[in-house]
């Protein structure tokens, strides 16, 4: 209890702190007590955390229903992801800052219980920290046997409002399916950090989003905000419609779905009538396991390796410790940094391509940000360029012979 109210007083003192910081805090150290055992590269992977449900529209013929299981899959990532991969009553904590090209390599499988003659579902996942200033990560998640495949990119812009943190997106996911030769366009919700000062801080989205189908099909989502005076946490409501069709059928809902993205929902048709509940804590919609190599055989860029030390420290509630290791990294790369400034070097990054003219990104991608307004269109392209998963990169990767790079992050 008296750590406890510790740490209240030393995050306000911090607050107090980043209340005469003007714009981006992202560069701000956070008291290691709010800090979670992960990196921001992690966040990827929650997407690909429920496999069969990653695949589900690649085995679905009809394109309605196709957009649907993409928007329920889009749903049911959200909790782990702005939870940073805790629960509700943990509350939020804060990932570390990645560094400029830091690696997150990982795998889930699983099964489709619904149907005992399915093939398991095996997603891979890759992330990079394709840039620092401003940070930029980027990632590539796919079944190459199911032919589904993501890539996204986001650029984070941190600031305080009272004692809130927002955290400002920019950039987009694609989802492609290759036997339909679909392609989805996902936004990135915006994020608040709620009650920072309760000792147990919150996650709030509070906008509508849309998911765009190259096959007609739009998935609109509205999240609302908790009233002051009452109401639940993380509610949201959702319909798919048809982006091409009649005045009607542009207006009128496929499907709809209500409740909240942090516990369950239900899917209801165009009848009104219920079709599902998804809830977040039935065992059979649990998180697949993590595969993941062992420490000692993971490359030294990998997230895992890297921060091995800092998470450690972390889970031991060692503040002093946390500080030490966290320093030897950040120290490292700024010297890293300065070196590669001296000698006129570039960073070369391992798996992605940066795009800085729309006309080399696909067509089908541009014309979904077509269908967007000016300003939320550009949004969604960035504000640091786009960036692309380079399959040749991998194989170079794959082969031995990646881009040349330090043997170590510590220099």
């Amino acid at each position: 209890m008296v750590a406890r109210l510790g740490n209240i007083s030393a995050l306000k003192d911090f607050l107090s702190f980043l209340a005469t910081v003007r714009g981006d805090i992202s560069h701000i150290t956070a008291p290691p007590f709010i800090l979670a055992p992960q990196s921001l590269t992690q966040f990827p992977s929650y997407w690909a955390e429920r496999p069969s449900l990653f695949t589900a529209a690649a085995r679905e013929s009809d394109p309605e229903k196709r957009i649907l299981l993409v928007l329920k899959l889009y749903l049911a990532s959200l909790q782990r992801q702005y939870y940073v991969g805790r629960t509700v009553k943990e509350g939020l904590k804060k990932p570390l800052n990645p560094y400029l090209g830091e690696l997150f390599l990982a795998e889930f499988s699983d099964q489709d219980i619904s149907d005992e003659k399915a093939s398991s579902s095996t997603v891979r996942v890759i992330a990079e920290q394709v840039s620092h200033h401003p940070p930029t990560t980027a990632c590539y998640l796919s079944d190459d046997d199911h032919g589904v495949h993501a890539e996204a990119y986001s650029t984070q812009v941190t600031t305080l409002s009272g004692a809130s943190v927002l955290i400002r997106q920019s950039g987009h996911a694609v989802l492609t399916i290759d036997k339909y030769d679909e392609t989805y366009l996902l936004p990135l919700p915006d994020v608040t950090a709620r009650s920072i000062l309760s000792g147990v801080p919150w996650p709030e989205l509070n906008d509508t989003y849309k998911i765009l189908s190259s096959s007609g099909y739009t998935a609109e989502m509205r999240f609302v905000a908790k009233g002051f005076w009452g109401g639940d946490r993380n509610c949201f409501e959702a319909s798919v419609y048809r982006t091409d069709g009649t005045t009607e059928e542009t207006t009128s809902a496929i499907y709809t779905l209500s409740g909240s993205w942090s516990s369950k929902f239900t899917i209801s048709d165009s009848d009104g009538e219920e079709i599902e509940i998804f809830d977040l804590a039935d065992p059979k919609n649990a998180p697949a396991p993590m595969l993941v190599k062992p420490i000692g055989e993971q490359h030294p860029w990998e997230s895992q390796k890297a921060w091995g030390p800092t998470f450690e420290a972390i889970r031991k509630c060692d503040h002093g410790d946390v500080v030490r290791q966290k320093s030897k990294l950040e120290n490292a790369q700024r010297e890293m940094r300065k070196k590669e400034k001296s000698e006129g070097r570039s960073w070369e990054t391992m798996f992605f391509t940066r795009l800085d003219n729309e006309d080399e990104d696909s067509h089908a991608v541009e014309d979904l940000l077509s269908q967007l307004e000016p300003t939320e269109a550009d949004r969604l392209r960035g504000t640091n360029g786009c960036w692309r998963f380079a399959p040749e990169k991998e194989q170079r990767w794959k082969s031995g012979n990646g881009s040349p790079r330090a043997a170590s992050p510590f220099g």
